[in-house]
């Protein structure tokens, strides 16, 4: 009898103790987590066809900071190949965002046949669309 106490005693303490160091554990943030000071990546998120020959291609994106909200105005810094203004966004919420926009396409997307999505701050570019042969472009 005593020695079943003594183990439930043990095993008791052990899940205490482990409670207690999941606790601690989660309020550290893990190597390489940043608030503030880091970039945005676009994300292709995929694309679908349209009933009269167009597509639908669908965009979302990563801001690396955990509490910091970004702004990247249309221009230079944040536009579609030539297109400065194809419906993305300007502000950017903390972490991953998926689907935020779509880009209706034609068809055969023009002569160079791809639509790249540019975000360029604090000195990074990133990139990320589809071109001609169909792969994903992403480039961070």
């Amino acid at each position: 009898m005593r020695m079943r106490l003594r183990w439930a005693f043990l095993f008791a303490a052990l899940v205490v103790l482990l409670a207690a160091s999941a606790t601690v554990t989660a309020q550290i943030p893990y190597y390489g987590q940043y608030n503030r000071g880091q970039d945005v990546v676009p994300v292709y998120e995929g694309w679908m066809p349209n009933p009269d020959g167009t597509f639908t291609m669908y965009f979302g994106y990563l801001n690396r900071n955990y509490q910091e909200e970004l702004d990247i105005p249309l221009g230079p810094d944040n536009n579609f190949d030539s297109d400065t203004d194809r419906g993305q966004p300007t502000h950017f919420y903390p972490r991953r965002h998926f689907f935020v926009f779509q880009v209706v396409v034609p068809k055969d997307l023009g002569a160079e046949r791809r639509l790249v999505w540019t975000l360029r701050i604090r000195g990074k570019t990133n990139v990320a669309g589809f071109n001609r042969t169909g792969k994903s472009i992403m480039k961070s």
